[in-house]
């Protein structure tokens, strides 16, 4: 898994608080997470940020690996690494647009900025939204009432 991306029990031990709490906090929004394939992940430092702030989440974020490089173009088996997941679970939630990427080559592709930006954010890692209305551009806010 990304050195930087964390299930439950991670995000759990490094805010300081029992899974059940952090799961809790990350179903409600208070705490950025996202579900990937039934599994919650937390991007550490906007878990951090979110819970002591943006300046003292850049003091307490640990530095990468030595030696680590972020990718950015990857294949279902190093995605299926960088998140922590079986690569066959991975394969079918691409197939079912569940996580963003092209197939090409007889192969799926992904764009690991893309999908790491979203988990950070806390946002479902798919572009389309479920309730959308025919002909309604998914991108595009409603208006206010």
């Amino acid at each position: 898994m990304h050195p930087y991306l964390l299930n439950i029990e991670g995000a759990a031990a490094l805010i300081k608080t029992r899974p059940s709490t952090a799961r809790s906090w990350a179903h409600d929004g208070v705490i950025p997470g996202t579900r990937v394939g039934g599994r919650w992940r937390f991007w550490a430092p906007s878990l951090l940020e979110r819970v002591i702030g943006a300046e003292a989440a850049r003091h307490a974020t640990p530095p990468l690996p030595d030696g680590h490089t972020e990718p950015e173009v990857v294949d279902t088996g190093e995605l299926a690494g960088l998140l922590g997941l079986p690569a066959l679970r991975v394969a079918i939630l691409q197939r079912q647009g569940r996580i963003p990427g092209e197939k090409v080559g007889g192969q799926w592709r992904a764009y690991w900025p893309c999908i790491q930006a979203k988990i950070a954010a806390g946002a479902p890692l798919t572009d389309v939204l479920e309730d959308a209305e025919d002909g309604e551009d998914p991108g595009e806010q409603a208006e206010p009432p």
